[in-house]
């Protein structure tokens, strides 16, 4: 591959697909090439072309176990973003935090970035960081086992996927679809969606994916005890996961390979696949797939009377487990916190919004002033928001002069907006002199009848901040009482 000209950034979507095809060939070339790209793109104030080049380089070394050496890199281009107002750009970099946390045991940063990815690519429009940003979510759900709720949000996902034509989305939604039906007992559906990952990843030349998609079919065939099927996918996926550099992949292969050993009686062999596991897990400091090989060799040893070694990978797993679990702790409260009520017990949010919907009545005949004021109150409480602010259509809110993307914007996604980053809004420009545009907030598009009729704003105290999905939720129902008051 010839050494790009200057000018080649010009061209940079064209000059990505190209690397793509060869860069499973030749990795640390395209390496080479994508870190060149991107360096001169920011040099150059091209913060989109540095974003794409960097975000192509980190697809290229997180299935090779080098993610974490990007995460400055990663850092910086979120910030270059923030302060140039791209939120498509900052929804891919936040997309690629969250998995290089969620490769540590990250959980809670994980949650935080993707939702944030997430909330960027739907003011932004941009579907693909969106499914990846879901398929994320779901992911977060598997590591804690609650795998019903990891499927439907999977499904979520292939919903928005839709008839979009991205075969490496669709081969990583296919075998996450595959992990969720197989872990909630429906083998056959299981089995059917590691297919279409399969094909979908030799579709779009996508090893890894096609690695991951051998090693899940051998993990079935192990489930239907057809021992057979299951050592000749787990061997594809070592041996691709071996010759291609994917560490990962290959230490949960390994596992795998250690049942299949067991399996046949061999403990020895099943002893020399889970310290290999451990080895590859441990380079790569992935600390969930650490925690599961020391308690895989735990179990081996102690079937091999090694009590004394058995114990010290079982501490070294509870130990693992233990500090998954405080990084997995909520880094602050996912709501406002309210006051207690008059009997000292603690008033939830959802609590105060239930309580706030049966006053509907006594709202719509107050005068308009005390049921705005008393309903901006409420929701100042319930999402913890330093103001409240209705924009109606007219001179004096929204203008079609003054903010028409905005407005088309509004009429557009018809659904709650929220605003992790003031400076990343797309309509940034259109809205700088309104007041609360400075800071974090939910924007609910106000309909009367079917025509909208304003947003509201609600709006945090600073410029930044990550809004859960149930705090978008809560918005959406305050939206609907504010419609009510006009």
């Amino acid at each position: 591959m010839p050494t790009p000209p200057p000018a080649a950034c010009a061209a940079l979507p064209g000059l990505l697909a190209r690397m793509a095809r060869v860069a499973h060939r030749h990795p640390l070339h395209a390496d080479r090439l994508l870190a060149t790209l991107s360096a001169n793109a920011f040099a150059a104030g091209d913060t989109a072309a540095g974003v794409d080049a960097l975000y192509a380089r980190f697809g290229l070394l997180e299935p090779r176990g080098r993610a974490l050496e990007l995460l400055p890199a990663l850092e910086q281009a979120g910030a270059l973003a923030a302060a140039g107002h791209f939120p498509a750009e900052a929804a891919r970099v936040c997309e690629a935090l969250g998995r290089i946390a969620y490769q540590q045991g990250e959980y809670q940063l994980a949650s935080e970035q993707w939702s944030r990815a997430l909330d960027l690519a739907e003011v932004s429009g941009h579907l693909p960081t969106g499914v990846a940003a879901r398929i994320g979510l779901g992911q977060l759900h598997y590591a804690q086992a609650d795998w019903a709720r990891g499927l439907r949000q999977m499904r979520n996902a292939a919903e928005h996927l839709g008839g979009l034509d991205d075969s490496h989305l669709a081969a990583k939604l296919a075998l996450n679809i595959g992990v969720g039906s197989f872990e909630t007992g429906d083998l056959p559906a299981a089995e059917r969606h590691f297919s279409h990952g399969l094909a979908a990843a030799r579709r779009g030349g996508h090893r890894v994916f096609e690695a991951e998609a051998h090693w899940h079919l051998a993990r079935a065939a192990l489930a239907r005890q057809r021992m057979d099927w299951a050592v000749a996918d787990c061997r594809l996926a070592l041996d691709i996961a071996a010759r291609h550099g994917y560490p990962w992949l290959e230490a949960a292969a390994s596992r795998t390979w250690t049942e299949i050993a067991l399996a046949r009686g061999d403990n020895a062999a099943a002893v020399r696949s889970t310290r290999h596991a451990l080895a590859l897990a441990q380079r790569i400091q992935t600390r969930a797939q650490a925690r599961q090989a020391h308690l895989q060799l735990a179990q081996l040893l102690q079937a091999g009377g090694d009590a004394a070694g058995a114990l010290e990978h079982l501490w070294q797993h509870l130990a693992l487990q233990s500090e998954i679990e405080r990084l997995s702790l909520p880094a602050r409260a996912t709501l406002g916190a309210p006051s207690a009520d008059e009997a000292g017990a603690p008033v939830t949010p959802e609590e105060l919004l239930l309580h706030l919907c049966g006053q509907r009545r006594r709202l719509a005949a107050a005068p308009p002033a005390d049921a705005r004021a008393e309903l901006d109150a409420a929701s100042a409480r319930i999402l913890g928001l330093a103001s409240v602010i209705r924009w109606p259509l007219g001179p004096d809110g929204l203008d079609a002069q003054a903010q028409p993307r905005y407005l088309d914007l509004l009429t557009r996604h018809a659904a709650p907006l929220a605003l992790p980053d003031a400076a990343l809004h797309p309509c940034h420009a259109e809205l700088a002199g309104l007041r609360g545009a400075a800071q974090a907030r939910i924007e609910v598009p106000l309909y009367h009848g079917t025509e909208l009729a304003g947003a509201l704003w609600l709006v945090d105290a600073r410029a930044t901040r990550a809004w859960t999905r149930q705090e978008l939720l809560l918005a959406s129902q305050l939206g609907l009482l504010f419609e009510a008051q006009r």
